[in-house]
């Protein structure tokens, strides 16, 4: 009876969250809509700031139903000031699907609004949330293999355009841009695969983050270092079903000094220090982490 109860209660949650995102969507949709057919650039500023209201109160929304299981354990420990009307480039392990909504929780309304990129394929999709993001200039990308890139190296250089063009927009509205630098989420079969040389993460990505340093040095405020760490693996299904779970965000500002912006793609002395000066930020992460997995095992 209790499993029925438990199955009953997580559909619920999880129609009432569908139905009320979807409700979030269409009014990103509508004012999105209305900022793109604005003819006068002060026209398109004031409507793109209403709607980019609408992210804020969706992760609102999702804030409150991450409330609902009383006997989880959230513990948030973070270093340095935040402003909504700064920007900041947001580094991140990747360890769920969730992962977004656990930014949501801890940043929203206290950085401006999250931005990350999207796998092109969700543009159609989920065409209702793909369509409401793009409105909101979400950066869409297509994921391409090394394999791909190396049979057509212009595709390289077509995300860089993309990436570029991106920030761009990101210059308009305080931003926060999200990146999980692994490039996907963590699993150990993905991290023996790729014979990672970190215990509790896979070898980060420092193409697209440098990009995004370079093109917004003039704006970003610093690096948002996020570590990301759940007691056990978190799905929507499982946070809900009221086994207790313990999570863990931990975030620090990091400074942006001068020898963090270069071309990543054309200076090989640059990519060389940027790609160093990451391991470095990931070996200290994955050491928080061995850390706080050590401490869990001993509580449980």
């Amino acid at each position: 009876m209790r499993r029925v109860f438990k199955f009953l209660f997580v559909t619920l949650v999880a129609f009432l969250y569908v139905i009320l995102s979807v409700i979030t969507a269409l009014f990103a949709i509508i004012f999105g809509g209305l900022a793109k057919l604005m003819p006068i650039k002060s026209w398109h500023r004031a409507v793109m700031k209403m709607a980019l209201q609408v992210p804020v109160i969706w992760a609102s929304i999702s804030n409150q139903f991450l409330k609902l299981p009383s006997n989880h354990e959230w513990k948030i420990e973070g270093k340095g000031p935040l402003d909504t009307n700064h920007w900041y480039m947001l580094i991140s392990n990747h360890r769920s699907w969730l992962d977004i909504l656990v930014l949501g929780y801890v940043f929203n309304r206290k950085a401006p609004v999250i931005k990350f990129f999207m796998k092109k394929e969700l543009l159609w999709g989920l065409p209702i949330l793909g369509l409401s993001c793009w409105l909101l200039d979400y950066p869409f990308v297509q994921r391409h293999s090394r394999k791909e890139i190396r049979k057509r190296p212009h595709l390289k250089y077509r995300d860089i355009h993309t990436t570029q063009k991106a920030c761009e927009k990101f210059k308009e509205f305080p931003t926060t841009v999200v990146n999980f630098m692994e490039g996907t989420r963590f699993t150990p079969e993905k991290h023996q695969r790729q014979h990672s040389p970190y215990l509790h993460l896979l070898k980060p990505k420092a193409g697209g983050t440098a990009i995004v340093i370079k093109e917004l040095q003039e704006k970003l405020s610093g690096i948002l270092n996020v570590t990301l760490h759940y007691s056990r693996p978190l799905s929507f299904w499982n946070y809900f079903q009221g086994e207790p779970f313990k999570i863990t965000v931990h975030y620090e500002l990091l400074p942006l000094t001068p020898d963090l912006i270069g071309d990543y793609y054309k200076d090989r002395e640059f990519r060389r220090h940027f790609q160093r000066w990451l391991n470095g930020v990931w070996e200290q992460k994955d050491l928080l982490l061995d850390e706080l997995s050590r401490s869990n095992d001993q509580k449980t």
